[in-house]
């Protein structure tokens, strides 16, 4: 087989790579921020409830963070169908995927 020049990449291949990227970044932010307000929600606010630095009406934010939670859990998912969609340039830049 002959060796793949990466340096024989168009300017649409190099293009098509920023826009993989752009979802792969915007899957990651999300989980990162999945990560924030699940714990936000499931950790913080009751132990903070249960301390008496946050008082026992703060325990009605929940289900509105544990909301926002879902939202991003879909969106989430979403970002990864959009990168894995776009793997497609790879089979246009290398001639096989486990090299």
């Amino acid at each position: 087989m002959p060796e793949v020049d990466p340096a024989s990449m168009t300017a649409a291949d190099w293009s098509n790579v920023g826009d993989w990227l752009h979802w792969l970044w915007a899957y990651f932010f999300s989980i990162v921020i999945i990560a924030f307000t699940f714990l936000t929600a499931h950790a913080l606010i009751p132990s903070l409830i249960a301390s008496g630095h946050l008082p026992k009406e703060a325990n009605m934010l929940r289900l509105p963070i544990y909301g926002g939670s879902i939202i991003m859990v879909a969106l989430a998912v979403l970002f990864m169908t959009w990168t894995v969609g776009n793997t497609y340039l790879l089979e246009q830049v290398y001639n096989r995927f486990w090299i």
